[in-house]
């Protein structure tokens, strides 16, 4: 049986991913904007570090319904 979220708590998890969302579409917009191929590499990286967070706190979320 699965634990119900409070409503407090799922607001701050609705920001979180609201925010690492964000995070993740800014990080990919400025990955394109870098000529240089290690700062490309670089915001690749901090792209997929928040995609990934995000999915975590999705899948979190999933397994509280």
């Amino acid at each position: 049986m699965s634990k119900k979220l409070t409503t407090k708590n799922l607001e701050i998890l609705t920001e979180m991913m609201m925010l690492e969302d964000l995070a993740y579409k800014k990080a990919t917009e400025f990955k394109s904007k870098f000529k240089d191929q290690q700062l490309k590499d670089q915001f690749n990286v901090l792209a997929q570090n928040h995609k990934s967070r995000y999915i975590k706190l999705n899948d979190y979320l999933a397994s509280h319904n």
